[in-house]
């Protein structure tokens, strides 16, 4: 099930519910799918691993990827649409255009 927070943030006087929800692996299936993943650039370079995933707390839509990179406690948050899963590896792949 997806828990949002009820945290509230003033902005302009209104209360205003957070846009983004961070899930965890155990808090849904997709998050248990992709936990600990691997992600490798279409040239097949190894960024790293998933850690967790950010869903749009209110269409409950899979919208970023956070990941840790190898020997590496910084993270990168990558665009849900800019990844493709390779089912035959096992493993998403982040497609960057340029």
């Amino acid at each position: 099930m997806l828990k949002t927070s009820n945290d509230t943030t003033q902005f302009n006087g209104r209360g205003a519910r957070k846009r983004f929800t961070c899930m965890t692996a155990g808090q849904s299936s997709a998050t248990e799918l992709l936990r600990s993943c691997p992600v490798v650039t279409a040239t097949g370079q190894t960024m790293g691993r998933v850690r967790s995933v950010l869903v749009d707390a209110r269409s409950r839509q899979l919208r970023f990827v956070t990941v840790t990179p190898n020997n590496s406690k910084a993270t990168v948050t990558i665009p849900w649409q800019a990844l493709y899963f390779d089912s035959d590896l096992v493993r998403l792949v982040f497609y960057t255009f340029s």
